[in-house]
């Protein structure tokens, strides 16, 4: 598990507009801060993947992600109450960023139960973005060593972990009318 030091740096990192690469209770991702248009710029350009892809917005708690989206009480309940890692695409309200939403309007967001992004979006206060920590078209990074091989100078700081990730992406979700959109 990585210590509150190295969290607060990752989080510093993100403020400044860094890159980092952390797991997930899925995979590794790659995360910046979401209100930083250029942050989110520079992942795609270390992912080698177009800009007209959207991300997953991850948040260690509902309330960190609640002033970006519209949903009714029912709809939370149901996204705080996953039992599986799942990715929620839902409304986006007026407050989000236009880099991050779809030509629908809506985001994905998924609450997170790994320890290491509770305590991040905790210190931030906010969710980050999430993207699969890969070169676009490559397996996605298994651990820390293929995080170097993939992004040697070209991410700000790799926060490990010695749990085996289960290495599947999580299930995404329409919201509105919960269609499957990958299982």
């Amino acid at each position: 598990m990585a210590s509150e030091f190295s969290i607060r740096h990752a989080a510093h990192i993100i403020r400044c507009g860094g890159i980092i690469a952390y797991p997930t209770e899925t995979l590794y991702g790659l995360g910046c801060n979401p209100y930083n248009a250029r942050a989110v710029k520079n992942i795609n350009r270390v992912k080698r993947r177009p800009p007209s892809k959207h991300f997953i917005l991850l948040a260690g708690h509902i309330d960190q992600i609640t002033p970006l989206i519209n949903i009714n009480g029912t709809q939370k309940h149901m996204i705080t109450q996953a039992c599986e890692p799942t990715s929620w695409v839902v409304d986006a309200n007026q407050q989000a960023p236009a880099w991050l939403t779809s030509l629908e309007h809506t985001l994905t967001i998924r609450i997170s139960d790994n320890a290491i992004v509770k305590k991040l979006c905790d210190v931030l206060g906010h969710a980050i973005i999430s993207t699969s920590a890969n070169i676009s078209g490559k397996p996605p990074a298994k651990n820390s060593l293929d995080i170097h091989k993939y992004f040697t100078h070209t991410i700000d700081k790799i926060l490990a972990t010695n749990q085996k990730l289960i290495a599947k992406p999580s299930k995404i979700i329409r919201l509105c009318d919960n269609f499957v959109l990958r299982d």
